[in-house]
């Protein structure tokens, strides 16, 4: 048995192996997806320990990943991943949110229980329905403020984070009048 490390709560070992090309196919194998990357559509990397994300090349025809529960410190390695609609990132440990640039059709994004300090970098998502960002890091008006570029937002979930400052009745008003 390997070296275990501990990043922000989240154990892995150090010699078992990453986000390879052979832990996605056997994860594919498991789920009864296709053995030929591009022709699915979904993809379930969950509860498997990954510290980053990678090998994902092939896979271009994804509409939905699930990558909940395991190490992710960030998020990258999803360049290819133009037809994604759902992104389930929930349960890492993600301080920041980044490098969604080529995910135009992403319509769901779940990064609760990760630590995410500021929302940012999302306006660019011209058909975002959903952000579930609870349990956070978020605490003031200026960390949430953002939102107000996010014209498609329907659904925000912002519970359990640490918003006490009173300018943030001020931002929610603006969000109202979309």
């Amino acid at each position: 048995m390997g070296k275990t490390d501990e990043l922000n709560g989240c154990f892995h070992n150090r010699l078992e192996p990453g986000m390879t090309k052979e832990t996605i196919k056997e994860s594919c194998k498991q789920n009864k997806l296709y053995l030929i990357p591009s022709h699915n559509d979904v993809l379930y990397l969950h509860f498997r320990g990954f510290s980053k994300i990678e090998n994902l090349e092939e896979y271009t025809g994804l509409k939905c990943l699930w990558l909940e529960n395991n190490c992710l410190t960030n998020i990258s390695g999803l360049d290819n991943q133009t037809k994604l609609v759902g992104l389930y990132m929930h349960n890492n440990a993600i301080s920041k949110i980044e490098n969604l640039d080529f995910l135009i059709k992403l319509n769901t994004i779940n990064l609760s229980h990760n630590f995410v300090k500021i929302i940012e970098n999302l306006d660019h998502l011209q058909d975002l329905n959903s952000l579930i960002i609870s349990h956070n890091k978020l605490s003031t008006a200026s960390d949430i403020a953002h939102l107000a570029n996010c014209k498609t937002l329907s659904i925000l979930d912002l519970s359990f984070n640490y918003l006490d400052d009173p300018e943030i009745i001020d931002v929610s008003r603006y969000l109202a009048n979309y």
